[in-house]
Parts: C-alpha cells; sequence; structure tokens
C-alpha cells in the first residue's frame, strides 16, 4: 500500500491494417497508459487520425454547443443507456433538438439585449422627467447650441453675462439641478467654460419625441412584453433540459470515447504499413495484454516487454514512469488529499495510508465532542446522497471518518455541545468535597464522570476536561507526542526514498540527522520536565551528534540553517491543542451565555432554571443555538485545514514530492458512466 503498483514499459508493434482492432481493444482493456510519440525519430511520423474522426469531433463540438446552452453540468447517472439507442437517438438530438434549443436561446439573447438596452435608454430619461420639454425640442437646431444635464450652483446669471440672448429651464433631481440651456451656436464655447465652473455634468438625451413621462411608460410596457416573451422560452429551455439531460450526456460520453479512440494514432509512431505504440502497464497485467491484443489482430501484432535496465536508462533521459496508487476502499478517499498536493513518483512511498491513520486522529482531538461529531456525520450523510460525483465522495467520506474520531474523542473530554454541556446532565458529575479534593492534590482534570463508573483511567483523568490545567498540559505532551511520531515516520521513509534512488549522502546527512535531533530534542525536554537529567544529557548528546552530520551534509555548514524549522515543526503540532480549546472555550461561553447569563438576567434575576420565563428562555436558546452553529461551521473548517498542513509542511516535506510530482497513471480507455457496458 506504501509504495505504488510495479510497472513495466511495453512496446506494441503491428500492421497498420489491424490499427483498427487493436485500439478497440486497447480502450476496452484499459491497461494501458500510453507514452506519446514525439517524432524524434526519422524513420517514423507521427500517425494520424482513423475511421469518422473528424465526423465524431464535430457533432462533439455541436453537442456541447447544445449543452452549454442548456447548463448541463456533470452529475452522477440517473440512468444508462445501450450505445444502440444512442446511435438511433442521436441525429435527432444533435440536428432537431439541437436547432430548436439554439434558436431559443439565441431569442433570449436578443431579448435580454433589447432589455438592457431599453433599461438604458429608461436610465436616460428619467432625469428629463424634471424638464417642462417634450423630447423633440432637444434636438435639431443649425444655429442652437444645447447643453443638457446638471449642476451644482445656480447657473443663470453667469450664463446670461456671456450670452444674453439664452433660454433656461431647471428642475430638482435628487441632490442635483437639473437644466436645459439653448444658447446661440456661436456662444457655445463660453457657455460651455461657465458651465464647467458649476459641476456641469452632461445628461445624454435620445432622439425620441412627444412627453417624457410617456416615452418611459412606452419603454416599461415594452419591457414587460419581451419579459412576457422570454418566461415561456427559459421554460421551454428547462424543459427540453429535464427531457433530454441524461442522453445528451450519455451521447457525450459516446462521442468522447470515439473521438478518443479515432484520434489515438496521433499519439502511435507509424511508417507506411506497421504502427508502433509505447506505453506503461501494471506488471501483473503484461500477459493479459499481451494475449488479448494478439488475438485481436490475428497474429499481426507483437507486444514486447522492455527490460528493467532499458526502462531505467529513459527515465534517467527524462522519461516518467506513471504512478499507480494501490490501497484498499477505507483508504481511496485520502487519496484526493495526496492528490491535492502531488501524485507520489514512481520510486516514493504513497502517503495515502499514513494520512488514513494520522489525519483522523488530529482532526477527532482537535474537534472532539459528542455532539459536534454526531451532528456533522448525520449532515453529511445527507450531503453524500446528495452529491455523488468522485471528488465529493471522496471528500465527504474523509470528513465522515473524521467525525467519527471527533465523537471518540468526545466520549473521553467529556463534550457534548462543549463541555459539560450536556455531558453533565446525561451522566452527572462528581460531588463538590471530591472536586476540591482533586483540585488540593493537583489531579484536577475535569467534574465529569463517565455515570455510575464515575472516572476512567489512570488518575481519573477521564472524563477529560480540555480547559482544565492538568488536561492542558497533559494536551501540550500529547500534541508534542504525535508530532514527533508523524514527523519521524516521515523522516524514516525520506531516507528510504533518497536510499531508493541512490542518493546515500542526502539520506544519512540530509534526513537521518533531522529525525535524530527532533526525537532526542523530545527526549531531553521529558527528562527536564521529570527531572531525569541522564535523559537531558542523552538527548544532548545526539543533537550535537545530528548538527555535526548536518554540516556533513549536501549543503555543509548552510545545513544548521533549517534547525529552526525543525524545531517549529514539532511546536507547530500544539496547535492540534490551540484550535480544540478555541473551539471548547466558544461552546463553553456559549452554554455559560445562554444558562448563566441571559436567561436569568432577562428573568429579573432568578437563579432557579424553573423560574425562568418563557421569553428568557427562548431568546437564551436562540444564543445557544446561533454560537453552537457558527462553532460547528467552524469545527468543520478549522480540524480539516490544520492537519492538512500538518501532513503538508511538517511530514510530507520529509519524503515527499522531493523531485517535483509525479505523473499519474492514466491508461487508455474510458469508464463507462452513462453508457451500459
Amino acid at each position: 500500500m506504501l509504495r505504488p503498483v510495479k510497472m513495466s514499459r511495453v512496446v506494441v508493434a503491428g500492421s497498420k491494417d489491424v490499427i483498427s482492432p487493436v485500439v478497440e481493444k486497447l480502450h476496452e482493456l484499459r491497461l494501458l497508459h500510453i507514452v506519446n510519440y514525439n517524432g524524434n525519430q526519422p524513420q517514423f511520423e507521427i500517425g494520424k487520425p482513423i475511421g469518422k474522426a473528424k465526423e465524431y469531433s464535430e457533432d462533439l463540438i455541436k453537442l456541447r454547443s447544445i449543452t452549454r446552452y442548456l447548463d448541463l453540468k456533470n452529475k452522477a447517472p440517473d440512468k444508462t443507456f445501450p450505445e444502440s439507442q444512442i446511435l438511433s437517438e442521436m441525429d435527432n438530438l444533435l440536428n432537431n433538438v439541437g436547432a430548436d434549443v439554439i434558436a431559443t436561446y439565441e431569442r433570449i439573447t436578443a431579448i435580454e439585449a433589447e432589455v438592457k438596452s431599453k433599461q438604458d435608454l429608461i436610465r436616460s430619461l428619467t432625469p428629463l422627467a424634471v424638464l417642462p420639454l417634450p423630447l423633440e425640442s432637444y434636438h435639431g437646431y443649425d444655429s442652437l447650441a444645447t447643453f443638457v444635464g446638471t449642476v451644482a450652483t445656480p447657473i443663470d446669471a453667469d450664463v446670461a453675462r456671456v450670452s444674453p440672448v439664452n433660454e433656461i429651464y431647471t428642475g430638482s433631481a435628487k441632490n442635483a439641478t437639473q437644466v436645459a440651456v439653448f444658447v446661440p451656436a456661436d456662444k457655445a464655447s463660453e457657455v460651455s467654460a461657465v458651465l464647467s465652473e458649476h459641476g456641469f455634468s452632461e445628461t445624454s438625451v435620445p432622439k425620441l419625441e412627444g412627453n417624457v413621462d410617456s416615452a418611459i411608460a412606452a419603454q416599461e410596457s415594452s419591457i414587460k412584453t419581451l419579459e412576457a416573451e422570454k418566461a415561456p422560452l427559459l421554460k421551454k429551455l428547462a424543459d427540453v433540459k429535464k427531457q433530454h439531460e441524461d442522453l445528451m450526456l450519455a451521447t457525450d460520453e459516446y462521442l468522447s470515447m470515439q473521438t478518443q479512440k479515432t484520434e489515438a494514432p496521433l499519439r502511435f509512431a507509424e511508417t507506411d504499413n506497421a504502427f508502433v505504440i509505447d506505453g506503461y502497464i501494471p506488471s501483473d497485467q503484461f500477459s493479459r495484454l499481451k494475449s488479448e491484443l494478439e488475438s485481436a489482430a490475428g497474429g499481426k501484432l507483437e507486444v514486447s516487454l522492455i527490460a528493467d535496465k532499458e526502462a531505467e536508462e529513459l527515465v534517467e533521459k527524462g522519461e516518467d514512469v506513471p504512478t499507480q496508487m494501490d490501497n484498499p476502499s477505507l483508504v481511496k478517499p485520502y487519496e484526493l488529499i495526496t492528490k491535492l498536493f502531488a501524485i507520489p513518483e514512481y520510486k516514493e512511498f504513497d502517503p495515502s495510508l499514513l494520512i488514513f491513520v494520522f489525519f483522523p486522529i488530529m482532526f477527532g482531538m482537535i474537534l472532539g465532542d459528542v455532539g459536534y461529531g454526531i451532528m456533522i456525520f448525520l449532515v453529511l450523510l445527507l450531503l453524500k446522497k446528495k452529491f455523488r460525483t468522485p471528488g465529493w465522495q471522496q471528500l465527504i467520506n474523509v470528513v465522515m471518518i473524521g467525525s467519527v474520531w471527533a465523537t471518540i474523542f468526545g466520549i473521553f473530554f467529556g463534550e457534548i455541545f462543549g463541555p459539560l454541556g450536556l455531558w453533565g446532565r446525561i451522566m452527572g458529575h462528581l460531588p463538590e468535597h471530591e472536586i476540591e479534593l482533586a483540585k488540593e492534590a493537583g489531579l484536577y482534570f475535569g467534574e465529569g464522570v463517565f455515570g455510575s463508573l464515575g472516572r476512567l483511567g489512570p488518575l481519573g483523568i477521564f472524563p477529560l476536561d480540555r480547559l482544565a490545567t492538568n488536561a492542558v498540559l497533559l494536551l501540550i505532551g500529547t500534541s508534542i507526542f504525535i508530532g514527533v511520531i508523524h514527523c519521524s515516520v516521515g523522516s524514516i521513509l525520506g531516507i528510504k526514498t533518497f536510499l531508493g534512488y541512490g542518493e546515500k549522502k542526502h539520506a544519512y546527512f540530509e534526513k537521518l540527522p533531522v529525525l535524530l535531533f527532533q526525537v532526542f530534542l523530545t527526549i531531553a525536554l521529558l527528562g527536564l520536565i521529570m527531572g531525569q537529567m541522564w535523559m537531558v544529557a542523552l538527548g544532548g548528546i545526539f543533537i550535537l551528534v545530528s548538527m555535526v552530520m548536518l554540516v556533513m551534509g549536501p549543503e555543509g555548514p548552510m545545513g544548521l540553517a533549517h534547525v529552526p524549522f525543525y524545531l517549529s515543526n514539532l511546536v507547530s503540532y500544539l496547535r492540534l491543542l490551540a484550535i480544540g480549546l478555541a473551539s471548547v472555550g466558544l461552546a463553553y461561553a456559549a452554554n455559560q451565555l445562554a444558562f448563566y447569563v441571559i436567561m436569568p438576567m432577562l428573568s429579573g434575576g432568578a437563579k432557579d432554571s424553573a423560574e425562568f420565563t418563557t421569553l428568557a428562555i427562548i431568546v437564551g436558546l436562540l444564543v445557544l443555538v446561533s454560537v453552537h452553529f457558527i462553532n460547528l461551521l467552524l469545527g468543520i473548517l478549522s480540524p480539516f485545514m490544520h492537519p492538512l498542513r500538518l501532513h503538508y509542511v511538517e511530514m510530507f516535506t520529509k519524503f515527499y514530492s522531493n523531485k517535483g510530482g509525479g505523473v499519474e497513471y492514466s491508461p487508455f480507455g474510458h469508464v463507462r458512466r452513462f453508457l451500459k457496458a
């Protein structure tokens, strides 16, 4: 599981007259990851499409333009279709239905453009409604200059000063004064200068006739008519989408498959009479590939396995070996987190299993609440039925598993919607005198109990109230311990990875010192806390040894510059405690605010819950639910993002994607979703 599937390099060579059945069989088998021919061999040319490649490509473009007009989205299939049904209905779908969709969409677009134009016209007409002039008064003069717009201050006197002959009309419009000024054409420049001094802003006047209000009413009436025409057209498109959606998606899949097959030779090397296909295949599938292809080609084909040494030489020249991750179904969802960072290189470890182990524990430790855990699980269970695409399903599964761990940790922490939220009411509390005795003895870890079982674990630390001082100290140690284990696993895998690449100096003098430094630093700190000086001395010796090894490493003395980073790696795991405490604090505040502040305050200072008024209870519960809802949303985001960061920054940097990431195994073929096998 930690290693990708072993791959072998193969070459398929055959006569060109069997290229079609070979491509068909390769597509059906979905085994061969094809390495595209780059034309670097003078005796071979890049292959040419076969069959109806052009026709399939044109039909696919036409179909996708139709689906774009219908706003079709990729979704989980509701039904599947046989290819025979696709072939019988495709012509009608592409031509009759498609033409109707395109015509309808184009008319909707034209209506929307016309409506926008009329709305712009109304916006330009509206300011003119305060002026006592018909629309035709603003246009058609040879000897007059017309200025229409808004001004900030009165203009009459200044306009009269530069142009004694004038006509000025004014009206109030919102926070500005709308004006229309008519002056002789030879005074236009002088009047324009005067108007600019008064903050003149020109208003565009449409070339229409009649009363402004009537013109606006006419445009509004026209818009209503257009909108009335648009509504049934939109409904028509919605009906077409509902009726043909699955068939269109199935047809898209069929045409995509045919295009993929007919254009496949563009990835091959060809001569006039033969073709050659290079690629990679899982090693245990070679025999199957060879027998299936030779059978399909009637013996006019040779499938050869390239020797490992020759394949290694190709890799050294820059060719990537594709990576196929091999994980059980329970671990599969965590491949999403791996791929978000990078595809593992062929010689690297696949970290998906490690994420499966550590990520849910970190998620659960941060959230750690029975109530929140169950709520998140139930919500995701509903979302799982709605979002059925593979990516969403993986993400939902990751968080669902995390919510289960949050519930488990919630039992250890004694939290149901916060510390002593519902836990104390369901399970009970320690007697007051026992709480005081525990505090005096420095053994107070919380007042909640496991019902009649009381408190469990060494020194009775469970249920562990995370807000208690002793609990915080214990969780600090636990967080650092998880960090040491997490980072150590990453360092060990880093050592093995570099050894796999033959880079011993990087393995022993770059990765190994990090492991030693972090482990023995923790031992030294533990020794200080426990008063065991031999542990401090042992840790100090190995810390010095690790620093000497770093100086001997690839970076020389500059390797010591990374030491603060290695230290910060461990400190970073305290976020498992800190983010959890923030969530606990908000939940605790919600409970205290509702039950001990708002309800008593609105009940006239009542201290007994039996005396709370109805209004006080309603307001208190509203506040309680609101704050817990916000905390629940944060309780999904924070416990997801911070463990993600701990994996990507603290762990992956020690062993993963040191060469820049790999290439995912992508065999030639197609997984049918809407088409029946």
